[in-house]
């Protein structure tokens, strides 16, 4: 049984990554880097194929990095690309059960990944910093709109409340212990230049249950119609970023 995202999706989310390979004024980005310091460490929960430990540890020479993520076909890629970045740790694992000490990390960051609040807690040192990136309820309700019996609810964000959302978010955080420093939202629109692209995100996610490129095209056609603009296939981009320590 494969643990985590396949090497399919794996291949994809690299793909991705690499037509979008500024980081420069990414706010998620900009607030991490507010808070690092040399000599300190790093962890990065769910690190994907290490698109953002391996930005970072390009300008932070002097900071040690880890990138932890439970599917083998993603470090396999994380790999590959981090090799000549000595300061940069890969490890095989579970973001509910993290593999380490009490006290361990510095700085803890989850960005779109499954985590446990508790663990992370746990192996962050007293004032330590933990950002999240997540999901707001508007990201990819396009997509929503036009596979509403098959959306996989475990990648977009329903809340309970939709006018409170901001303290579902916080309230598992809060009760780990956790000191809430800010959380901040972000409406953007992301623009895919022909259906092949869009397919790619509904498959590397995964967004649609049983998605299939062929059987679903006359789907991703209408969709494709509705929302074309001039730069592109729009799809709506709902996150936030939350920052809080450990007290």
């Amino acid at each position: 049984m494969t643990r985590g995202d396949t090497k399919r999706q794996a291949t994809l989310r690299n793909r991705l990554a690499k037509k979008t390979e500024s980081l420069e004024n990414d706010p998620f980005i900009i607030k991490v880097c507010s808070v690092l310091e040399a000599g300190k460490a790093l962890l990065d929960i769910g690190c994907g194929t290490a698109h953002i430990i391996d930005r970072l540890a390009i300008e932070q020479r002097r900071v040690f990095f880890v990138g932890l993520d439970i599917s083998p076909a993603m470090l396999t890629i994380a790999r590959q690309k981090t090799r000549e970045l000595p300061h940069i740790q890969l490890v095989e694992g579970d973001g509910l059960m993290l593999p380490f000490a009490d006290c361990s990390c510095d700085t803890v960051i989850a960005r779109l990944a499954e985590y446990s609040p508790a663990e992370t807690y746990r192996i962050l040192k007293p004032k330590g910093y933990f950002f999240e990136y997540g999901l707001g309820p508007e990201a990819d309700k396009e997509i929503a709109e036009f596979f509403q019996e098959r959306i996989d609810k475990e990648n977009f964000f329903f809340p309970h409340n939709p006018e409170d959302w901001h303290e579902e978010v916080c309230s598992d955080i809060k009760d780990a212990g956790f000191d809430i420093e800010d959380i901040n939202e972000y409406r953007e629109h992301d623009y895919y230049q022909n259906k092949e692209d869009l397919m790619d995100l509904i498959e590397m996610v995964p967004l649609v249950n049983n998605f299939d490129r062929i059987k679903d095209s006359r789907v991703i056609d209408d969709l494709a119609t509705k929302y074309t603009a001039a730069e592109g296939i729009k799809i709506t981009w709902h996150y936030y970023i939350l920052c809080a320590r450990r007290l």
